[in-house]
């Protein structure tokens, strides 16, 4: 007997990570109704609470990112007592995000995280009470929204990014199809020291094939005069992960970071070759066909885990190119 009684409608963590689409819904909606009855508060105030934390008008627009950790907390208020629950279904309402190029969109919501867990788009761990949240999702097809991200995915990737945050929107730029990859002066910047810190790279075949002076000149021009955005060509793209891929080890490169250039490289490589044999007359030859080559890859990377393609955002700039601050 638990201290609601309700010990059979909440999932343990291993039957809830298995639960998806319909049966996860109809937890949730068994879930609330259950510790409804038995804090003594009304259906519809509980719901409210949730929607509250999730920051949507109704539960048919959560998605099973945000019902699995709804149920957590459910699960919580079940352990901690009759009270917890007012604290624990409320979400984090001042977020402070930086200004300027930056600057990335206000989340949709964002709470402490009620067990540890991995972001969606780094891969990176968290633990629990640490803030994460969900980006807003507006866009159409060919983005899937993103789930739960670490504090640094949410706020900082585009004023203080990684490596691997410059990998991550060329992989999601090349997979979603787009004409190109966009990238802030900050992200210039962090790509121009990768590209020059090895003098010998100018040397190598792929830069030889490609050469990548011009490149380099966008690249510097776009840091020091901190663009919005400064677009490279899906050919130039692969250019410099192939270039990328012969640089020397490096105490800049963390080991995160050279995980994530191998699996950038392998899944490239896999959508050129298409070795599951995956039907073009089915898929396609765009994004759904390259979605369906990371579901069969006989090498799953952290990337495939993820899925995708996902909408990384872009500055908005007005016609004269000077960039339009985000809400």
């Amino acid at each position: 007997m638990t201290l609601f009684g309700v010990e059979h409608v909440l999932p343990r963590d291993q039957e809830m990570d298995a639960l998806a689409g319909t049966e996860l819904r109809e937890q949730a909606n068994q879930a609330v109704a259950a510790l409804s009855a038995a804090v003594g508060e009304g259906p519809q105030p509980l719901y409210g609470r949730v929607l509250k934390l999730l920051n949507l008008p109704r539960l048919s627009g959560a998605d099973d990112h945000d019902l699995r950790e709804i149920l957590r907390e459910l699960r919580i208020c079940e352990q901690e007592g009759r009270g917890a629950y007012r604290a624990r279904l409320r979400r984090v309402t001042r977020v402070d995000r930086p200004g300027g190029i930056g600057r990335l969109p206000r989340p949709r919501s964002v709470k402490g995280a009620s067990a540890p867990g991995t972001c969606a788009l780094c891969g990176d761990g968290y633990t629990t009470g640490e803030l994460i949240g969900r980006p807003p999702f507006t866009e159409e097809l060919p983005y899937v929204p993103i789930g739960w991200l670490c504090w640094h995915c949410l706020v900082q990737r585009r004023q203080v990014p990684r490596r691997r945050d410059v990998l991550l929107r060329v992989f999601h730029a090349l997979f979603a199809g787009v004409e190109g990859v966009g990238l802030n002066g900050h992200e210039s910047g962090v790509l121009l020291d990768w590209l020059t810190e090895e003098p010998a790279l100018a040397n190598s075949k792929p830069w030889t094939a490609d050469p990548l002076e011009n490149t380099l000149v966008r690249l510097r021009t776009s840091a020091a005069d901190a663009n919005p955005a400064t677009w490279l060509s899906a050919q130039t793209a692969h250019t410099i992960v192939a270039v990328l891929q012969e640089a020397p080890a490096s105490p800049s490169t963390t080991p995160r970071d050279g995980e994530t250039l191998e699996a950038l490289v392998q899944h490239l490589a896999e959508w050129e070759t298409n070795p599951a044999d995956v039907r073009r007359a089915q898929y396609g030859t765009g994004w759904r066909y390259r979605q369906r080559v990371l579901q069969l890859t006989a090498h799953p990377t952290f990337l495939s885990a993820r899925g995708g393609p996902f909408h990384l955002f872009q500055c908005r700039v007005n016609p004269s190119g000077q960039l339009v601050e985000t809400e």
